[in-house]
């Protein structure tokens, strides 16, 4: 049922840990409606939508809410609004984890450090309430101590790597960890010989967090995306930034998630959109 699903997100991303502005959880649909399969996308477009029409989907996991502001109507005018309509008409129902998944220990953002080398993290905005859905795997006695989830839930990630490396280093790591292309991953270094110890990890836009990360001591942000007048202030701040692209910074997780809520629902086939692409590529 639809319900399990729900019940599985909850498990692996609480929403308790979303930020107070987002809408996550079910949005659209019955939770005792039957369930066999569902599609995990990051943007929910009608590319992905005919995709899981296709495929037999009862429900697709949208990681962007396709439902967030208030709707005062739903007609066929508005991309955003059809899409809805013709969900319903096919009885698909539509589920979000958002901000959820990024603050929880194990979630998104804790992928995304992963690839940057070992060292130890918290949040740069602690969740004020946080449970421990995602354990941690055990480590050999000779590394560093483990943290609790608990002081790792929330927004962002403050890095302290054990082998500091340059800001070029990094971006490369990245652009290959993640398949992305050379155009695909930008940065700003002040120096290039520079070794950062303390970094910052915002998947999506993570310039609102910058504060929070120049607080922390980081030196380094690296996130999906940032506005032109928040680089030139980490730039002022001594702080470089490697830009992945918003969506850059989150499809890759999306195998990682479904393998998370896959114990939660075996009965459920979950299958990751092949239809899902970066909004300047063609579908």
């Amino acid at each position: 049922m639809i319900g399990e699903l729900v019940l599985a997100m909850q498990a692996v991303a609480p929403r308790s840990l979303a930020a107070t502005w987002d809408n996550t959880g079910l949005l659209l649909g019955d939770p005792a409606q039957a369930l066999r399969r569902a599609l995990l996308t990051i943007d929910l477009t009608p590319a992905v939508l005919d995709e899981a029409i296709t495929a037999k989907c009862e429900a697709i996991i949208a990681y962007h809410p396709p439902l967030f502001e208030p709707l005062k109507k739903l007609t066929t005018m508005h991309a955003h609004e059809h899409i809805v309509l013709r969900c319903a008409e096919h009885k698909i129902a539509i589920l979000s984890p958002h901000t959820a998944l990024d603050a929880v220990h194990g979630g998104m953002t804790d992928w995304l450090a992963d690839f940057l080398g070992a060292g130890t993290r918290v949040a740069l905005e602690p969740a004020i309430f946080a449970s421990a859905p995602v354990k941690s795997a055990p480590r050999a006695k000779t590394q560093e101590p483990v943290q609790t989830p608990l002081q790792t839930h929330g927004q962002g990630r403050a890095l302290t790597l054990l082998k500091p490396r340059t800001c070029n280093a990094m971006a490369k790591q990245l652009r290959i960890s993640l398949r992305l292309g050379a155009g695909d991953v930008s940065y700003c270094e002040l120096k290039k010989s520079r070794r950062h110890e303390r970094v910052a990890v915002v998947p999506g836009s993570g310039a609102s967090l910058l504060a929070l990360a120049l607080e922390a001591g980081c030196t380094l942000m690296v996130t999906g995306e940032a506005k032109h007048h928040d680089v030139l202030r980490a730039k002022e701040n001594g702080c470089d930034m490697i830009l992945l692209g918003h969506t850059n910074s989150e499809r890759g997780f999306l195998p990682h998630f479904a393998k998370q809520l896959q114990p939660h629902v075996p009965r459920i086939r979950l299958l990751v959109s092949k239809r899902d692409r970066h909004p300047l590529q063609c579908t």
